[in-house]
């Protein structure tokens, strides 16, 4: 830079002091000794900086630096000597690109909240699915003197009391609280089926069995499977037929177990070895089980939450088509051993009917939660519950010893894959995974009422008919009511989602 043109360096460097910042890149390299010449030169008759100026520099230097990246979940997960599998589940609490929650799919702690899950509805569920077993002892035996639609009401009450409980314990699982949930409800459950066993009169039953056990079931129940479908996405079906396989299993063994233990020790006793064995696997499940850790979102208002999604159609069709299908579902579940007895069924056949049931439901829940992941859950769910209303109706010509295994065998393929399917389905419906317990727990809401009327009008139906037509008419209309419901809440998630696998 010659003399002459010095001035005017000057007065450009004063107007646009950012001009020297861009051009930093290009003074990086060495300059020529000319250049180091002019460039005193002009720095030399620069003023001192302005504080403005100085804000600038200081500014720019902070955009233009490089700065250390913050690790990834991954790197802290390494840092904290966390395992790959640790890391899977701990990583699932940020939002993957495009503000869609992600979901792990797989871990250690995804698998073993399975396991635990599993644990509990063996324990609880499977005990609630051998009602059957029970109501036949009480009708034999302890409550021989009051009619069927009675007894029926301590079953549906205690159905109705656990999923009343999925909302509000739905809710607060939402919330974080999931480890006291799963504590206490664990602790009730197990002095609720001890209760049971010094029970001896109707109110009795009614409140250890109903009630006490009823309230403990609600505490976990909706947790549990919510616990589970929030680690999992394109395998939530095929989980939570897992865990729902363990309320089968349990009602495999337990209507067997309690069928040979009445005779032999009595009602208490057999009612007290079951509970000692709840109590253990429990206190297992306890051990295991951990909530997923989720980011902190704004608190939202229950009541508020709630009518958002009671404005939204798809919500009414697919609670009210739960409901119906419960409605009708547990008819069969609670009648079978005793209309096998009436027509003269093998005693074999009488004695291991719901074992049989729950055994093929067992295998149900896994192979259909495969499917509904492939498929969709809406497009699996329909047909199922479809062809579960239509073996309620054909449970009337089940009248022989090989007529009861058919339909046992059937019925409990397709029943246990709705219920495999009934908490999928009210999830899948949330936009959000902070909502996954609040939509199972409004579905359980309406399933709850469809639980506390059904067995008892099947009971009165029974009562005043003397014969099973009635009350199975009414189970496989309530169904297939549902079904149609179900078509319906499907054909909303296909508009609004734009393809047909939902």
């Amino acid at each position: 830079m010659s003399r002459e043109e010095l001035p005017a360096a000057r007065a450009g460097a004063l107007a646009a002091p950012e001009a020297l910042l861009t051009n930093l890149p290009s003074l990086q390299r060495s300059p020529s000794p000319s250049q180091r010449s002019s460039i005193t030169l002009a720095t030399a008759s620069l003023p001192a900086p302005s504080a403005s100026t100085e804000q600038h520099f200081t500014l720019s230097e902070k955009l233009s630096s490089p700065t250390k990246s913050q690790p990834s979940d991954e790197e802290q997960g390494a840092g904290e000597g966390g395992s790959g599998d640790d890391k899977d589940a701990s990583q699932d609490s940020t939002a993957a690109v495009g503000g869609a929650p992600h979901f792990p799919d797989g871990g250690t702690r995804a698998y073993l909240a399975a396991l635990g899950g599993s644990l509990v509805l063996l324990s609880t569920f499977g005990f609630s699915n051998a009602w059957g077993a029970i109501q036949a002892e009480f009708q034999r035996n302890q409550l021989r003197d009051s009619p069927p639609s009675s007894i029926s009401w301590i079953g549906s009450l205690h159905l109705c009391i656990l999923f009343a409980c999925g909302l509000p314990a739905g809710r607060v699982f939402d919330l974080g609280y999931f480890r006291y949930q799963l504590a206490v409800g664990s602790v009730l459950w197990v002095f609720g089926i001890f209760m049971l066993s010094l029970s001896t009169q109707y109110y009795q039953f009614l409140l250890s069995y109903s009630v006490c056990m009823g309230l403990a079931l609600g505490c976990v129940f909706a947790p549990t499977v919510s616990c589970v479908g929030s680690y999992f996405l394109k395998k939530r079906s095929l989980m939570l037929g897992c865990v729902a396989g363990g309320a089968a299993l349990g009602a495999v063994f337990l209507p067997i177990a309690m069928n040979r233990m009445f005779p032999r020790i009595g009602f208490p006793n057999s009612i007290r070895v079951i509970g000692a064995l709840d109590a253990f696997l429990l206190m297992i499940a306890n051990l295991i089980m951990r909530p997923r850790p989720l980011p902190p979102k704004k608190s939202v208002q229950t009541i508020p939450l709630l009518l958002s999604f009671l404005r939204q159609p798809s919500t009414w069709f697919g609670c009210l088509g739960a409901a119906f299908v419960m409605l009708g579902m547990f008819v069969p579940l609670f009648y079978i051993q005793i209309f096998a007895e009436a027509n003269g069924a093998s005693p074999v056949i009488v004695n291991y009917s719901l074992a049989i049931l729950n055994a093929t439901a067992t295998c149900a829940r896994l192979c259909m939660g495969l499917v509904a992941d492939r498929f969709g859950i809406y497009n699996t769910a329909v047909p199922v519950a479809f062809c579960t209303g239509i073996l309620i109706f054909a449970m009337l010509g089940a009248t022989s010893t090989g007529g009861a295994l058919a339909f046992c065998l059937l019925y409990g393929w397709f029943s246990g894959a709705w219920v495999t399917h009934m908490a999928p389905s009210l999830m899948s419906l949330a936009q959000d995974v902070s909502e996954i317990g609040a939509r199972a727990g409004l579905g359980f809401l309406f399933v709850s009422v469809a639980c506390l009327i059904g067995n008892p009008i099947a009971g009165a139906l029974l009562s005043a008919t003397g014969g099973y037509v009635a009350p199975c008419v009414f189970g496989g209309c309530a169904t297939l009511v549902g079904t149609g419901l179900l078509t319906a809440v499907r054909w909303t998630q296909v508009k609004r989602r734009g393809h047909w696998r939902v």
